[in-house]
């Protein structure tokens, strides 16, 4: 029997914050928790950003996957509520496993599994470390999302590399950068180790760009590489970019037909040609 409306809206916001939002019911979302949230509660969990994302990364795999993900496994690295995973999940996918180091967000997403009104099923969701991955004995999955999650590890080529093995199609990564220095290198930082939007380790590294990160995909086995977007001012000193990685000659051809990102509406500046290495910071690598 589902359970009633108001039950669900009361539970939604027992379990903020919420940092994405995505429909628990044709009525219901986790919005909802914006609109009652409780007094306080930054004190406890720290700034947390509301996102709406999921037009952006269903074309991305339609763009990919025209037939859609026909039975396709996913694995997402950081999965928050999980929210990416059930969004593949209607484009078709089938096992869809998502870890998270924080149990707050993996309550979010087992919430979800259990009273979404859309297919769930071959869903599961583990508080787990990145760096502990190795020891659980996984096959690979065809597609790994690896979203916000760079930028909070100790040591992300490391982390890139786990999540390599993993993968056996397609990487989907988005990741915070610096943008006070050249695109190329990795900026060490540190962070709280509490609040619910950082990382548990407290030295973390940003990259300076989408070239830095390309060097480190091919590094570790992918093929082709292609930044779908740079936002080069999000905050002061600060940006972000979004690329796919693909182990799969000519999965990412579709993007070769669209127009480059800097020709969009509100995009930064035309980047510079390929470097001496060969790396593109504008179109497809490989």
């Amino acid at each position: 029997m589902a359970q009633p409306t108001a039950d669900l809206r009361e539970e939604i916001i027992r379990l903020g914050p919420w940092h994405i939002e995505i429909d628990v019911t044709p009525e219901l979302s986790t919005r909802v928790w914006l609109e009652a949230a409780p007094e306080g509660w930054e004190s406890s969990f720290g700034p947390v950003q509301f996102r709406t994302t999921k037009e952006s990364f269903q074309r991305r795999l339609r763009l990919l996957y025209p037939d859609g993900l026909e039975g396709r496994s996913v694995l997402d690295f950081g999965c928050n509520c999980g929210a990416f995973l059930f969004w593949a999940k209607e484009l078709g996918a089938g096992e869809c496993f998502g870890i998270d180091v924080r149990e707050h967000w993996i309550e979010q997403a087992r919430f979800l599994a259990a009273h979404r009104d859309a297919p769930t099923d071959e869903m599961r969701f583990e508080v787990a470390d990145l760096y502990d991955l190795p020891k659980m004995g996984l096959e690979p999955f065809d597609i790994v999302l690896f979203n916000g999650l760079f930028y909070h590890l100790p040591d992300p080529v490391t982390g890139v590399r786990i999540a390599a093995d993993l993968t056996r199609e397609l990487m989907d990564i988005e990741t915070a950068t610096r943008n006070d220095h050249p695109d190329g290198m990795l900026v060490a930082g540190l962070e709280s180790r509490e609040e619910a939007m950082s990382g548990v380790y407290g030295l973390h590294w940003l990259p300076t760009g989408p070239a830095v990160l390309a060097r480190i995909l091919r590094w570790a086995g992918f093929v082709e590489t292609h930044p779908i977007s740079w936002r080069q001012e999000v905050s002061p000193g600060m940006g972000r970019f979004q690329m796919i990685a693909s182990k799969k000659a000519g999965l990412l051809e579709p993007f070769d037909h669209m127009p480059p990102w800097w020709e969009r509406p509100g995009a930064p500046p035309r980047p510079e040609p390929p470097d001496k290495d060969g790396i593109t910071r504008a179109g497809r690598t490989g």
